[in-house]
């Protein structure tokens, strides 16, 4: 029992730490300017995790601290499409204009993947006469599955321009895609099990979860390179600029 406290213990607190790592490194490498959200999204993790923390510690009443859970979780997923978008339009940086219209379309592609994603997991969640605290986390997941269909698109979108990533950029993209791409799919898994059986999945995803952020401090530790995630001969600029806002209008 002692060693398992200790191990559910260690799983929340460590990544948490290295984030404070992550963030302490990206300042000083001036990381934080070229990636601005995700380094509020580091400052906002680890100030939710001390207070989730506080509250566990003081054995608060059980419906305050799913109440404070579900609005830590909330804002970290509000944060995380503004990541997205970060990256989406990181390749624009100097064309104001076209990440404007980039920022417009975006949105559209946003709410199409929202309503597709709350459709078919509402669905399943319906299905199985869940209560109502347990459809407001199913929101939660579905928001989650339209981030990893974000996650696909930001990879397309690169070789789609022809350009090679940044390092860190990658970094992002595949701690991300590790710490909440599998979250539905554990979901799913977990409510189908019984509740002495779920604890070997939650150990699963908090691993998982820790993975992803020795993936971020790593890509942040290394330094700037190009990842080849796009075609090998990136086309300039002018080529495809023009025609980027044609394509967001049809």
């Amino acid at each position: 029992m002692v060693l398992r406290h200790v191990t559910w213990l260690y799983l929340w607190i460590a990544p948490h730490l290295l984030l404070i790592a992550i963030a302490a490194v990206m300042f000083r490498k001036g990381l934080h300017r070229q990636s601005p959200i995700f380094f509020c999204y580091l400052i906002f993790e680890i100030a939710t995790s001390c207070l989730l923390f506080t509250l566990y510690s003081l054995k608060v009443a059980v419906g305050f601290y799913l109440n404070v859970d579900m609005f830590c979780r909330a804002g970290s997923i509000a944060l995380r499409f503004g990541v997205f978008r970060e990256l989406f339009e990181s390749p624009l940086s100097s064309d104001s204009p076209l990440r404007r219209t980039l920022g417009r379309a975006l949105n559209w592609v946003t709410a199409v993947l929202i309503a597709l994603a709350c459709a078919f997991i509402g669905s399943l969640y319906y299905a199985m006469h869940l209560h109502s605290g347990t459809q407001s986390y199913a929101i939660l997941q579905a928001l989650n599955a339209a981030q990893c269909g974000l996650l696909v698109l930001l990879f397309l979108w690169h070789r789609f321009l022809g350009l090679r990533m940044r390092s860190f950029a990658f970094g992002i993209l595949l701690g991300m895609g590790l710490a909440f791409g599998v979250d539905p799919l554990l979901v799913a898994i977990k409510d189908f099990l019984v509740p002495q059986q779920t604890t070997i999945a939650d150990l699963l995803d908090m691993g998982i979860y820790h993975i992803a952020v020795l993936v971020w401090l790593y890509y942040a530790i290394a330094g700037e390179k190009t990842v080849p995630v796009a075609t090998p001969t990136p086309q300039p600029l002018a080529d495809w600029a023009s025609e980027v806002p044609r394509i967001t209008q049809l």
